[in-house]
């Protein structure tokens, strides 16, 4: 088994609307290991993205706690979460979030503008990782010059650049069609052999069983199904 990297307890998610309490996430215990390929698996309101905004920092938790490595996300100062997300993950989201008057290249870059990295540095870096990715030949384009699938490898070598330990992604296929989604699911999984630990939120069950390691099915803020290898694991 690897080496413990995040865990939650009891982890909520709630806020009101109107008189009414939305329990988006509602008591999550999860476990995240090393090198893993975990998919969050569940429909439109089940509360899986919302964790994912948790684990990454980006969102405060209710109750309950989030620890990253022996360390309570949540007790860090800001400084100390930014440089979390700054340093140890990368983020991947459904809608690429690239900036649109800008190329490939400079997308890529500037996920290095706030680490000191001297610019021919960021520049050399950001070139390499996108012609790693095969997108040598797209460096001066600007996002409405691609297809879908090379705006999604885009927003990868964005995340990736920082060498991050833990690759978010929010429904990375979600607006890719099916031969953009077998390369970027082919992405993911070499990512994943060479050792980064990837946590996918999807909607999408067989393409998280084909891909995943291990599948938390969510439901109305709670894990209601582990899966494991292809064959459920028992409900949490």
């Amino acid at each position: 088994m690897n080496k413990l990297w995040i865990e939650t307890a009891n982890l909520c998610r709630h806020y009101k609307r109107g008189t009414s309490t939305v329990k988006a996430v509602d008591g999550v215990d999860l476990q995240i290991y090393q090198s893993e390929y975990l998919a969050i698996v569940g429909s439109s309101g089940s509360g899986k993205s919302t964790i994912l905004n948790m684990l990454a920092g980006l969102d405060t938790p209710s109750d309950g706690t989030v620890h990253v490595d022996g360390t309570n996300l949540f007790k860090m100062s800001r400084k100390e979460i930014a440089s979390y997300r700054a340093d140890k993950i990368g983020m991947v989201f459904q809608s690429f979030n690239l900036i649109p008057h800008h190329t490939a290249l400079y997308n890529v870059e500037m996920a290095l503008f706030f680490d000191d990295t001297p610019k021919d540095e960021r520049i050399a870096k950001a070139t390499a990782m996108l012609e790693s990715l095969g997108l040598g030949e797209r460096l001066d384009h600007k996002p409405s010059d691609l297809s879908g699938g090379e705006q999604q490898r885009v927003a990868v070598a964005r995340a990736l650049v920082k060498n991050p330990t833990v690759l978010f992604a929010d429904e990375p296929t979600g607006n890719l069609d099916q031969e953009n989604t077998n390369q970027i699911a082919k992405l993911l999984k070499d990512l994943n052999k060479k050792g980064i630990t990837i946590v996918i939120v999807t909607h999408d069950l067989p393409f998280a069983k084909e891909n995943a390691d291990r599948i938390i099915r969510m439901d109305y803020g709670k894990i209601v199904e582990v899966i494991k290898n292809g064959g459920s694991n028992g409900s949490a």
